[in-house]
C-alpha cells in the first residue's frame, strides 16, 4: 500500500509539472525543486521495498556483507536526498515570502531562477558524497562472549552488521541530517515570525485580513509547518537508526522502516493538498469540481 502511494503520488507530481512544462516551455524554480523531491522519493520508496521484499524472499543476499553496506549506502544518501531537497523547498519560501533587508538577500531573490538549480545540486552532491562511502567503509563485527551456565561454559556468539572502520560514518550522517533540520527549521521560524509581524501591522491599520499577502504568507506558514513536523518524524527516525550507541532490535528496526516508508507518502500528500495547481489536477483525475475560485493564494505558485 505504501509503495502503491508513495511512487504514485510522486509520479503524479512529475506528470503534471511535465504537461505544464510542455503547454509553457519554461522553467519553474519552484515545479524544480518539487520534482527533485518527488525523483528522491520514488527512489527511496524503491529501495525500502526492495529491502523488504529481499528479507522474506531472497534471505541469503539480504544477508550478504556487500548487499548490506550498498543497501545502507543507498537508503542514506536518497534520505538525505529528499531531506535536503526539501531544504531548499523552505529556503524557496523563505526567499519568496519574506522582506528582508540587505544587498545580498536581494540580490538571490532576483536572480532565485538560476540560484535553485545550483542549491539542488549542491544537495544531491553532498547527500551522495556523505552517503556512498558507507558502501566501503562499514564491515560486518562479531563479539565472543562466555556464558557460565550451570558450571558449563559456553560461546555466544554476537554479530553487528553495521560497524564502521573509521568510526565516524554514522555521527557523520546525524550531522548532515541535524544540518538540514535546523535550516528547515530557521526558514519556518522566519516565515511564521514575518506572517506575525505582517498581521500585527494590518491591525494597527485596521486593514482586514483577507489581503493577499497574507494569504500567501498563511499558506506558506502552513505548508512549512507541516513538513517541518514531517521532517521532525523523518528526522528522529534516521538519526535513531544511525545511532551508533543503540543496537536496535527487530520490532525497532520494523517500526523505523515503517516510518520512513511512509515518508514519501505523506511528503506527496502534503505537497500536493498545499499546492492548488496540483490539487486542482488531482480533482480533475477524480472527476471533482476544481478549485478555480479558490481564495487561497499558495506560495508554491510564484
Amino acid at each position: 500500500m505504501l509503495f502503491v502511494t508513495g511512487v504514485s503520488g510522486n509520479i503524479f507530481i512529475l506528470f503534471v509539472h511535465f504537461l505544464e512544462w510542455l503547454k509553457t516551455c519554461k522553467h519553474n524554480p519552484c515545479n524544480l525543486i518539487l520534482n527533485a523531491i518527488g525523483i528522491s522519493n520514488i527512489c527511496l520508496q524503491i529501495a525500502n521495498d526492495i529491502v523488504e521484499v529481499s528479507f522474506y524472499i531472497c534471505l541469503d543476499a539480504y544477508n550478504d556483507d556487500f548487499v548490506n553496506n550498498l543497501v545502507t549506502a543507498l537508503i542514506a544518501s536518497l534520505s538525505l536526498s529528499s531531506l535536503w531537497c526539501s531544504t531548499c523547498l523552505c529556503l524557496y519560501y523563505c526567499v519568496k515570502i519574506v522582506n528582508l533587508n540587505g544587498p545580498l538577500f536581494y540580490k538571490i531573490k532576483a536572480n532565485i531562477p538560476v540560484v535553485v538549480p545550483w542549491l539542488l545540486v549542491f544537495s544531491v552532491v553532498l547527500s551522495w558524497s556523505v552517503g556512498m562511502p558507507a558502501l566501503w567503509d562499514l564491515y560486518t563485527g562479531y563479539s565472543i562472549t562466555a556464558l557460565n551456565i550451570t558450571g558449563n561454559v559456553t560461546l555466544e556468539e554476537s554479530i553487528y552488521p553495521y560497524e564502521s572502520k573509521c568510526n565516524c560514518i554514522f555521527y557523520l550522517y546525524v550531522l548532515v541530517a541535524s544540518l538540514a533540520f535546523v535550516i528547515i527549521f530557521l526558514a519556518g521560524g522566519t516565515i511564521i515570525t514575518s506572517l506575525c509581524k505582517h498581521m500585527t501591522r494590518m491591525r494597527q491599520n485596521n486593514e482586514g485580513l483577507g489581503h493577499s499577502r497574507i494569504r500567501t504568507h498563511l499558506s506558506a506558514a502552513k505548508t512549512v509547518t507541516a513538513l517541518l513536523i514531517l521532517y521532525l518524524i523523518f528526522y528522529g527516525t534516521f538519526s535513531f537508526i544511525n545511532n551508533p550507541v543503540y543496537v536496535l532490535d527487530i520490532e525497532t528496526a520494523i517500526v523505523c522502516n515503517i516510518v520512513i516508508s511512509t515518508f514519501p507518502t505523506v511528503n506527496a500528500i502534503i505537497l500536493i493538498m498545499r499546492n492548488i495547481k496540483l490539487l486542482n489536477a488531482l480533482k480533475q483525475v477524480l472527476g471533482m469540481k476544481s478549485s478555480v475560485s479558490n481564495t487561497e493564494v499558495p506560495v508554491t505558485t510564484c
